[in-house]
């Protein structure tokens, strides 16, 4: 038979490599295993003549199940904790505690690379065939220098859609659209929010307008024939004598904004 005397019972506490503490309602300590003992380190000698915690455990006692806990050396931790009571001690909970503070960086630097990458991603993720802004960008700055060096006309193109119906359906019918009216030596990207990117070599912003036209009055046909009408605004800007692919590419997404803000349909930056 098992020995169910309360000195086994202690031993196993003690030897538990879980950090446990015991507590009454009113929050007084009733006793914490070394493992607890450890987790504390040199604080936990204020607690061994003390029934009543100091502000250093408080934090330990509230009600959530992951707690910020800073220590005396303003070392920060976060440690998750189970609480259960405690079968035939009325009011008394046992609060076990593990340090998941490395789980929890390591899982930061998890997301925070996810995010680089996607961000640095040369494709969009879900218009496969579309570049990401960051590869518009990357593709761009070559155009930007040859057309600031032999005054050879740039254009960009931003186009923001919506629609009532199926979102991503009509996205890809917009990129058939596009596909359709572009040119070989012209790039097609779009943002993360699907905002399209239209970048047109050789191409005045005159010209570029006049493709907002067809643009235009290709999706008016389009919800002719449709039941969710897509709504299309644009902005447009041509490349100047001190742009860079950046400053190019957040004025054309400026000028999209205006569009959107001002519901004007078109928007031109200069």
């Amino acid at each position: 038979m098992y020995d169910t005397s309360l000195k086994a019972a202690h031993s196993l506490l003690d030897n538990c490599p879980v950090a446990l503490l015991l507590t009454a309602e009113n929050g007084e300590i009733y006793g914490f295993n070394p493992a607890f003992s450890a987790l504390l380190g040199e604080a936990a000698d204020t607690l061994k003549d003390a029934l009543q915690p100091d502000g250093l455990v408080t934090p330990l006692l509230g009600p959530g199940t992951v707690v910020n806990w800073i220590m005396p050396d303003g070392d920060e931790r976060w440690l998750a904790v189970t609480s259960t009571a405690v079968a035939d001690a009325p009011g008394v909970t046992a609060r076990f505690f593990t340090d998941v503070t490395e789980k929890l960086r390591l899982k930061k630097e998890r997301d925070a690379l996810q995010l680089k990458f996607r961000e640095q991603a040369l494709m969009d993720e879900q218009l496969t065939s579309l570049l990401s802004r960051y590869g518009i960008q990357i593709s761009l700055e070559p155009m930007v220098s040859r057309s600031r060096r032999y005054n050879a006309p740039l254009s960009i193109i931003t186009m923001g859609v919506d629609t009532t119906g199926d979102r991503l359906k009509m996205l890809r019918k917009i990129v058939f659209l596009l596909s359709d009216q572009t040119r070989w030596a012209d790039l097609v990207g779009c943002t993360d929010n699907h905002d399209f990117i239209l970048v047109l070599q050789e191409t005045m912003q005159d010209s570029a307008l006049v493709l907002v036209d067809k643009l235009a009055a290709e999706i008016t046909r389009m919800n002719e024939t449709s039941e969710a009408p897509v709504v299309a605004c644009y902005g447009v800007t041509q490349c100047q004598k001190n742009d860079t692919a950046a400053s190019m590419l957040e004025r054309a997404e400026s000028a999209l904004t205006e569009a959107r803000r001002n519901d004007s349909g078109t928007s031109i930056a200069i």
